[in-house]
């Protein structure tokens, strides 16, 4: 099993790791919409780590339907997706631009879960003003022990350095750079306010200030599919509720993602070494 043992970066807010989480339970591959003809119903504005994955799938299968699970998307899909995302979330970037880009984005989904999409959740109830919003909540404190337990690994300083040459991956830091001062905008704090075990109770807050009431809810994954089936007015599959509780397998996950990476490095410096024995040999040979 490989091992990692390099001291992690300074505390960052957790949020910024998680899309490297979320590729686990989706099959590693996000889902793709085929019919752009079809709307979001299901804003899923439920903060990363309170369940969005399993959430997720079960919307997949009430709704019939791809969910954009942005966390997995940004990482997964191609890096002109990535990149959309990662424009929004620059301060500058206009109401109109904003609008425009998550249309695109989303065209053809039938739901949205997880970050970025979730710090979007009031221009999306605006784009979608038939979509219902669902807030995935949990206990604060065994969500930042859960938050915790995924900086371990993924906070490492190196990483930015490692995914340079690796597709979509590449955008890891850029997406770390942005999101900071969008959480700061909606969330209307400072980022020193945004380590620890707050953020959850933050972003409640906002969804709460940003959503009709009569179009919010509030569900726990733990509850099944009883109380989410009632929400959507539809009938209870007879199946078990998806489970995606998987702290190995985003171990395994970030490993394999890790060791892609050094390969991709040894395939560089093999080439580029190659490359610069023959030229040194050919200007021998002159």
């Amino acid at each position: 099993m490989f091992s990692f043992s390099f001291r992690p970066v300074i505390h960052l807010f957790p949020v910024y790791f998680f899309p490297l989480y979320c590729v686990v339970k989706m099959g590693q591959q996000p889902s793709i919409p085929t019919d752009l003809s079809r709307e979001v119903q299901v804003i899923g504005a439920g903060f990363s780590r309170t369940g969005t994955v399993s959430f997720a799938l079960a919307l997949e299968k009430l709704l019939k339907g791809p969910v954009c699970h942005s966390g997995t998307a940004i990482l997964r899909r191609e890096e002109a997706y990535a990149q959309k995302w990662i424009s929004i979330q620059d301060e500058h970037a206009s109401e109109e631009v904003i609008k425009e880009t998550l249309r695109d984005l989303t065209a053809g989904y039938v739901a949205t879960t997880d970050c970025p999409a979730i710090q979007f959740t009031g221009e999306l109830t605006k784009l979608y003003p038939n979509a219902i919003v669902i807030c995935t909540t949990r206990d604060q404190n065994s969500w930042w022990r859960s938050a915790q337990a995924l900086m371990k690994n993924t906070g490492l300083w190196w990483l930015d350095i490692a995914f340079w040459p690796m597709p979509t991956l590449r955008y890891f830091g850029n997406w770390r750079a942005t999101i900071g001062s969008r959480l700061e905008k909606v969330y209307q704090t400072s980022k020193k306010n945004l380590d620890g075990p707050q953020p959850l109770e933050l972003h409640e807050d906002y969804v709460r200030s940003v959503v009709p009431a009569d179009k919010l809810f509030f569900f726990s994954v733990k509850d099944g599919w009883e109380p989410l089936c009632k929400i959507l007015n539809c009938p209870v599959p007879d199946e078990p509720f998806p489970r995606a509780n998987d702290g190995q397998a985003m171990q395994e996950l970030f490993e394999n993602m890790v060791k892609a990476a050094m390969v991709r490095w040894v395939q560089i410096f093999f080439v580029s070494g190659v490359c610069i024995a023959m030229s040194y040999w050919a200007w021998r040979r002159r």
